[in-house]
């Protein structure tokens, strides 16, 4: 699986654009984009629309300035040739960076995790409406990448992460790639099966053996499903956990994530079945809105947003 060729990065003129930028310098080193596209969308100036069609021109100077130290980043971090593109406009941050998208050959979208509230508001509605995949860069420089965690529920979203995270993987020396799937224990089905508080109570005592057969089963499913992914000559570590009925898949890849301290995170952006929108709603966005120390990456297909997003632009 070959990576992104045509990558944009979405600026906001905060300190995190220094981790950006890095990392940006230095992913590129490894994976020879062949188009950089640098976007940052500025507010429009708090001044009555009469104001600015008598002077048009008003915001020159200011869009300027962001062009400028934009150039100043690329200039001070990269090294090699690259066709690299700058982009300042204004207006409304989100509703403008998606315009820009939906005008590119874009293949990844590239931006900051903060995890801060105001943010992921916005993180989440792009990943949602983004026509390709997202990267998260956290506020801290990776220099290399050598533990890759991929979270799987055997969809279709699920193996284009675990191709990616071979791909990916290859570029780095001893680069370990885990496959992390989580089940329900049997707490999911007990409640299901008896009615009372008394019938709960008998089959409690039975518990340890069903999530015994639970527990094998999910593991079989899991050696099974990676089985022809070996047959390729591709190298994962399996891993599986449980949730109890009361707990929700992303908090519990959240948890593991931060037991074992990946550099990268690959997360597919559908689950199983249409009705599970998300891995990106239930799932990724509780990973992707806290903030974390690991690049994450939510793959999509390139331009299966493409109608939405012309839809909501009316283009």
């Amino acid at each position: 699986m070959d990576f992104f060729k045509t990558w944009v990065i979405c600026l906001d003129m905060s300190l995190t654009d220094n981790y950006i930028i890095r990392n940006v310098a230095n992913l590129a080193d490894k994976f020879q984009p062949e188009t950089l596209h640098f976007v940052h969308i500025t507010h429009k100036p708090d001044i009555p629309d009469e104001v600015l069609r008598d002077i048009p021109d008003l915001q020159i100077p200011e869009l300027t300035y962001y062009r400028s130290k934009i150039q100043d980043y690329i200039d001070g971090h990269f090294t090699a040739d690259y066709h690299i593109k700058i982009h300042v406009v204004e207006g409304n941050p989100f509703t403008e960076l998606l315009r820009l998208i939906n005008k590119l050959p874009c293949d990844l979208i590239i931006v900051g995790n903060k995890g801060n509230e105001n943010q992921g508001v916005i993180t989440r509605k792009l990943t949602r409406k983004a026509p390709c995949s997202v990267l998260f860069l956290p506020e801290l420089f990776k220099e290399s990448i050598d533990t890759i965690v991929v979270p799987t529920d055997f969809s279709d979203y699920s193996e284009m992460a675990l191709k990616m995270s071979q791909t990916i993987a290859e570029k780095y020396d001893k680069c370990n790639v885990h496959i992390l799937h989580v089940y329900k224990d049997s707490s999911k089905y007990l409640s299901q099966i008896f009615e009372t508080v008394h019938e709960v109570d008998q089959i409690l005592v039975k518990r340890r053996t069903i999530d015994e057969k639970l527990t094998t089963y999910a593991r079989h499913k899991l050696d099974t499903y990676l089985e022809k992914f070996k047959k390729e000559g591709y190298d994962f570590i399996p891993h599986i956990t449980s949730i109890d009925r009361g707990k929700e898949i992303g908090n519990a890849i959240d948890e593991w994530i931060k037991d074992n301290t990946p550099d990268l995170v690959i997360i597919g952006a559908k689950g199983q079945s249409a009705a599970s929108a998300v891995l990106l709603g239930s799932v990724s966005e509780q990973v992707y809105t806290k903030g974390s120390d690991y690049l994450l990456m939510i793959i999509k297909r390139k331009g299966e947003n493409k109608s939405l997003l012309k839809a909501l632009l009316r283009t």
